[in-house]
Parts: C-alpha cells; sequence; structure tokens
C-alpha cells in the first residue's frame, strides 16, 4: 500500500508507523519510518527512522517537528523577501539615477 501511494500522480510524501517483524518492508518504503517498541520485537525500531518506546510519545514529536518546520520555512521565506529587496533597490535606484538608458 505504501508503495502505491508513493507512486501516485501527485507523489505524496509518506509516513510508516510498525511495531512488529511484519511492519518492516512498509517502514523501509516509507519516506519516514516510525518504530514503535513492542512484544513482537525490535525489528521494527531497528529499521525505522525513528524509534518510540510508546505510541502516545508520536502525537508530541510530530507536533514538535512540524512546528519547527513551519518555524524554519517561515525565516527562509523571509530571508529570501529580504535578499531581494536588498539586491533590486540598488538596480531600481540606479535605473533613475541613469535615466533607464542601455548605454
Amino acid at each position: 500500500i505504501v508503495h502505491l501511494v508513493k507512486n501516485a500522480k501527485k507523489h505524496p510524501l509518506t509516513a510508516a508507523i510498525g511495531d512488529g517483524g511484519n511492519d518492516v518492508s512498509m517502514i523501509q518504503e516509507a519516506h519516514v519510518g516510525l518504530g514503535i517498541i513492542g512484544k513482537e520485537g525490535r525489528q521494527a525500531t531497528m529499521s525505522a527512522d525513528f524509534a518510540f518506546a510508546k505510541f502516545m510519545y508520536l502525537k508530541k514529536a510530530l507536533l514538535v517537528h512540524g512546528h519547527w518546520y513551519y518555524v524554519r520555512l517561515s525565516i527562509l521565506t523571509q530571508y529570501f523577501f529580504y535578499k531581494n529587496i536588498v539586491f533590486i533597490t540598488p538596480q531600481f535606484l540606479f535605473g533613475f539615477h541613469s535615466g533607464f538608458s542601455t548605454q
């Protein structure tokens, strides 16, 4: 199922959560694998990108990582905005100074 979703038209990012040996291939196929230490063994946690002791810790981890992703993306967007202002404003002012001539 993860393979089908991963290869869909829009190519969404996938995450797989598992706690046993039968979930290993699903966790490895997904973009982000989340393993929960369970009674079935540690195969899922060994093949996962992130491992959790209990399922309840997953919600907090997703919220924290999502928040920091949002913060970093907004800082990057602001950086590009101000960078473009700093580079374009002198060129625009020089255009007025030179009368927009190409010489």
